[in-house]
């Protein structure tokens, strides 16, 4: 899986928006991408800057994309792909996790521009039953902030984006906690407005 994914990476590198919008799938669909969908948009955006947002654009769809394969294989194969990840005790968890957060969860380790296990959270979206809607919702949310603000500060910062956005990664991880309680408050909205009413 390791050479099968810098094999793609090589090859992501050289197809311009399109390759990030292939690595983004394929890193988000369980294909380990040794490189990472931020440093090839920042490639990107120092190569071509008139085509990094249509690029970060091609990241989300293929994040949203791979995630939903991931979501589905997990709902067909049960816990057994999480065990793999995680313990039992973590098994249960993510379970309250999710069943207390809904789709917010996915929030920030889909992004916070860090090596945070993303992974783990979508197989537990899939295993504990996530309605797709939200998951959809909240990959595109997440994945929106994500890259484009990468896309953004390499406009800005050039190649040293990635280093900004670590040296100003407690800021970033506030906002993120902010945006998050905004999008759990309007999800629990929502389903209280869908939800029937007695």
């Amino acid at each position: 899986m390791g050479q099968f994914g810098e094999r793609l990476a090589a090859a992501a590198a050289v197809l311009g928006p399109w390759g990030i919008f292939l690595a983004a799938l394929a890193d988000n669909a369980f294909i380990p991408f040794p490189q990472g969908v931020d440093a090839l948009l920042v490639a990107q955006a120092l190569a071509a800057p008139s085509t990094v947002y249509l690029a970060a654009g091609l990241g989300v769809a293929g994040s949203l994309i791979g995630s939903v394969v991931l979501y589905f294989l997990a709902r067909k194969a049960g816990a057994a792909m999480l065990r793999k990840r995680v313990s039992e005790a973590g098994m249960r968890r993510m379970q309250q996790t999710i069943e207390e957060y809904g789709a917010a969860a996915l929030i920030p380790p889909a992004a916070i521009p860090l090596p945070l296990p993303m992974k783990p959270v979508v197989l537990a979206a899939g295993i504990f039953q996530m309605p797709l809607g939200p998951f959809c919702a909240a990959i595109v949310f997440a994945r929106v902030l994500r890259y484009f603000g990468v896309a953004y500060l390499t406009l800005r910062f050039g190649g040293d984006a990635l280093a900004f956005a670590e040296e100003h990664a407690l800021a970033a991880a506030l906002l993120c906690v902010a945006l998050t309680a905004a999008f759990y408050c309007v999800n629990r909205w929502s389903n209280s407005r869908l939800s029937p009413r007695a």
